[in-house]
């Protein structure tokens, strides 16, 4: 199956293949339900628009894990 992939991805393939990110995984925002509170708290932002915005991430068929479904 790697010998497919790396056929198809040609000569680039070493590279893409053993990418390593340069960003530290540690400064990810990650969704989850505390999301607002530690992202746009420390944000310039009103208290209504941090409570709406919460509200948002708050309701729907995904509400409490981070995501937005609009």
């Amino acid at each position: 199956m790697i010998d497919k992939i790396t056929e198809l991805l040609g000569d680039k393939a070493d590279d893409l293949l053993n990418y390593k990110a340069k960003f530290p995984k540690e400064q990810l925002n990650l969704p989850g339900p505390d999301f607002v509170d530690r992202v746009f708290v420390q944000s310039d932002r009103s208290i209504n628009v941090l409570k709406n915005l919460q509200w948002l991430f708050s309701h729907g068929r995904l509400a409490g894990t981070g995501y937005v479904s609009i």
